[in-house]
């Protein structure tokens, strides 16, 4: 298992690490094995459903170590937006 990140180090590249990790075991829609993802590319836009947000949550708790809301990932957040949002969150957590 990845051991925990120092705080506010998440980028969206690494986001989109792990939205490509978890397609691959079948968590996300296959297509974001490979496909092209960007920054400004949102949840919705992506095709990542409320149990594919779940995912991301989780496998994002487990990177850094904090505890974040059910609704943490919403559709219409961009990864850039949900880096900023997670780093906020681990600041106030640390």
């Amino acid at each position: 298992m990845t051991q925990a990140k120092p705080a506010g180090t998440l980028t969206s590249q690494e986001i989109v690490a792990v939205i490509r990790e978890l397609a691959k075991r079948n968590d996300l829609p296959g297509h974001l094995i490979e496909g092209e993802i960007g920054e400004s590319d949102t949840v919705k836009s992506l095709g990542i459903d409320s149990l594919g947000g779940v995912f991301l949550i989780e496998r994002l708790e487990e990177i850094t170590g904090v505890q974040m809301p059910d609704d943490f990932v919403e559709p219409s957040l961009s990864l850039g937006e949900i880096a900023e949002r997670l780093n906020r969150t681990i600041s106030e957590q640390s």
